[in-house]
């Protein structure tokens, strides 16, 4: 009896425990995200990396080229994700967590006293992927490139207006002399890519696809429209790195629920805050990811191209400026996950002057502004003109940009009510950035990234940037200039903050862009991926592994 009884306490303790188990596991389902989860703080790692696996990320875009030296796209945010310090490497480079310059393919450097004069001694072990060591004749090469203009370098060459001269002094000695020493002069050397001589010049066709680096991964291979995947051949955890390129943020969404990314990038703030509702809906991501939120170096903007004579009045492109709801776009777009900003510097960095201010949503001091200017309904079609110039405009929008669908008719209807003319032009990323490039268009919203603290706005802003640069409005400023300039030679600190916060006060007065909100990274990663830290430089993928088990 006593026997029976003991079985029947267990088996009853046994029903009670699975019970309780499965309540804990609803409960679990029930209980909502934790504060951390909510706030995307990263966690801190406890366990010891793993070498293997791999990992897919999804990139919102693909690039045109994987090449880092080639015309304005060398500057795409997913052409310097995919490659830089994975599939190729520089002199120098920004270590992620304290943006310190550091050696790379240099064991060493030295920079004289008066700062025209650097030397780089190359490391004796690197190689590129084919096997061919690395040497000076290959640093020789990609400069000469760069400096080529009848290579499709222009972006680039614009960083190194200052450079007067590059010799090698033996097979793994390199000097380099500037003309106008500069702060930012090194700080461009760690973002520059070296390739190999023999690549470079041949075929860039195939540079483009599959450049050889000396980086720890490969480019495997390169399925267009669908992914790009990097094969580990150095130094690094995952054996594979693969980028699924999804432009439709909607279709990128299902994939996420499905499990179809270790990395969710270019989270939507409409998905991000739905996420955050606690119940069984949402168990799947708040227990099978982790939220990374981070402030990038980076604004979204309006740029207002001067080509066209209606774009060539700051007063014009000031009462334009009034016409953003930016209020209405922060509460109703971007659901509190954007900062507004004025600046083209990071928001949180010293650069930014303080005592400048948005200019606020106001349609009569727009329309007191078109006035000034010269513009007026005369003929009562609702449309400003002066003389022949009509106060109209057509916006290219970006088939692929959920904002920009919302916030580009929100502008629409409030330029209609100020007297202008808004044609909306949908287009897709690639001939956008075709047209951009060939100063094709009136008004053209995009996002600028800056991988680092420093952001050197010469090839953006300055007028000798114009042609071959990044300057693809055709702003031109004396002052600015000037103040560009002086930028680029100050080497005590404090005082060139002090120009930089000058040159965001001119910059801002003269709009040659509506700068909009700074933005935020809103990234989703599975559990099983380890060693994800945010930083200006982006995640650094060479410290990265995925737990297996």
């Amino acid at each position: 009896m006593t026997r029976r009884l003991a079985l029947l306490l267990l088996l009853l303790v046994a029903v009670g425990c699975g019970r309780c188990r499965s309540a804990s596991s609803t409960d679990a389902r029930l209980a909502g995200p934790t504060r951390a989860w909510l706030e995307g703080v990263v966690e801190g790692e406890t366990g010891a990396p793993e070498r293997g696996g791999a990992l897919v990320v999804r990139a919102m875009t693909e690039p045109v080229t994987l090449n880092g030296l080639e015309g304005a796209t060398s500057r795409d945010t997913w052409t310097l994700r995919i490659t830089r310090n994975l599939v190729t490497e520089s002199l120098i480079a920004i270590e992620p967590k304290t943006l310190a310059l550091v050696p790379q393919l240099a064991e060493r450097w030295q920079d004289s006293d008066d700062h025209r004069t650097t030397t780089f001694w190359l490391r004796r072990d690197a190689r590129f992927h084919d096997g061919a060591p690395f040497s000076a004749k290959d640093v020789i090469a990609t400069f000469d490139a760069v400096m080529d203009s009848r290579r499709p370098t222009g972006a680039v060459r614009q960083d190194f207006g200052a450079l007067s001269s590059f010799q090698a002094l033996d097979d793994f000695t390199v000097e380099l002399r500037w003309r106008a020493p500069s702060p930012f002069a090194l700080r461009q050397v760690a973002k520059l890519p070296m390739l190999q001589k023999a690549q470079l010049e041949g075929d860039w066709g195939l540079l483009a696809k599959a450049p050889l680096g000396t980086g720890p991964y490969k480019v495997e291979r390169w399925e267009k429209g669908a992914r790009v995947t990097l094969a580990r051949v150095g130094e690094a955890w995952l054996d594979h790195i693969v980028f699924r390129f999804v432009k439709d943020h909607t279709v990128a969404a299902a994939l996420l629920e499905r499990g179809e990314f270790d990395v969710m990038t270019t989270v939507q703030p409409a998905l991000w805050r739905a996420l955050e509702a606690p119940g069984a809906k949402n168990a799947w991501a708040q227990q099978g990811y982790r939220r990374i939120v981070s402030v990038d170096n980076s604004y979204s903007y309006i740029a207002w191209n001067e080509a066209r004579p209606v774009f060539q009045d700051a007063q014009v492109r000031r009462g334009l400026g009034h016409l953003y709801p930016a209020q209405v776009v922060e509460r109703t777009v971007d659901l509190g996950l954007e900062t507004p900003t004025t600046c083209p510097f990071w928001a949180l960095g010293p650069q930014c002057a303080p005592d400048v201010t948005a200019l606020p949503f106001s349609i009569p001091a727009a329309q007191a502004l078109f006035a000034d200017a010269g513009f007026v309904d005369a003929d009562g079609d609702g449309v400003r003109e002066r003389g022949a110039t009509r106060l109209a405009f057509t916006f290219l929008l970006p088939t692929t940009s959920v904002r920009l669908g919302k916030v580009v008719p929100l502008y629409q209807e409030q330029a209609k009510a100020a007297g202008v003319e808004v044609t909306i032009e949908p287009v897709d990323v690639a001939t956008l950035n075709a047209r951009v490039h060939a100063r094709d268009f009136d008004v053209v919203s995009r996002v600028w990234t800056e991988s680092d603290l420093e952001s050197d706005q010469f090839g953006t802003f300055h007028s000798s940037a114009r042609d071959g640069g990044s300057n693809f409005v055709g702003y031109e400023s004396a002052e600015a200039d000037w103040l560009m300039e002086a930028i680029r030679g100050e080497w005590d600190e404090p005082k060139r903050r002090e120009l930089e916060r000058a040159l965001h006060r001119r910059l801002y007065a003269d709009q040659p862009y509506l700068f909009m909100t700074s933005r935020r990274s809103l990234d989703l990663a599975k559990r099983r991926v380890h060693g994800l830290e945010p930083s200006l430089v982006w995640y650094d993928l060479r410290r990265v592994w995925v737990d297996e088990r």
